[in-house]
């Protein structure tokens, strides 16, 4: 899944090949101001200049008044990886496997720590065939305890649900 990093990007109009006259993208979501986002995820404003002064962020905030999606999502994305502490050491080892600019949407993706690299977080489709995968697998090597487990779970939930809510 480490391949598919990409899909974690926020591109703007003209990247997805825009297909108006002109770019919607500036009214279809409220835009924020750096300071605003700066502020909501609780980062020094300085800090944030800084990120652009060394580098990491593609933008100077202090000329944009407006950001646009993907400038957004690279703000939020640095930003809070500077508000939760990262110094420029550890910028240089999170991003090394990323690309500029760093407009990853937080939600979509994570850190793993065993390989050191960005993984996409799995969707429920995803999560659902790995789950039939692994029952497969249990069946496969006998795991006839692990089996009845799962199923008393499950059981377990249904009855729960059935309890809350009557059908």
């Amino acid at each position: 899944m480490r391949g598919n990093i990409e899909e974690a990007r926020v591109v703007s109009s003209s990247e997805q090949g825009q297909r108006t006259l002109f770019s919607l993208e500036e009214y279809s979501t409220h835009r924020r101001s750096p300071r605003d986002i700066a502020e909501k995820i609780g980062v020094n404003w300085l800090a944030i200049q800084e990120l652009y002064r060394e580098g990491w962020l593609s933008f100077d905030p202090q000329s944009v008044p407006l950001l646009n999606l993907p400038q957004e999502a690279e703000l939020r994305f640095l930003g809070s990886l500077v508000a939760t502490g990262c110094d420029e050491g550890m910028l240089h080892k999170l991003l090394s496997g990323l690309r500029k600019p760093y407009a990853y949407r937080l939600e979509r993706i994570y850190y793993d720590w065993e390989t050191q690299s960005w993984m996409l977080i799995p969707t429920h489709d995803q999560l659902r065939q790995n789950f039939g995968k692994w029952v497969d697998e249990l069946t496969d090597s006998g795991e006839l305890g692990k089996l009845q487990e799962l199923r008393d779970r499950v059981s377990g939930s249904i009855n729960e649900l059935r309890r809350l809510v009557p059908w």
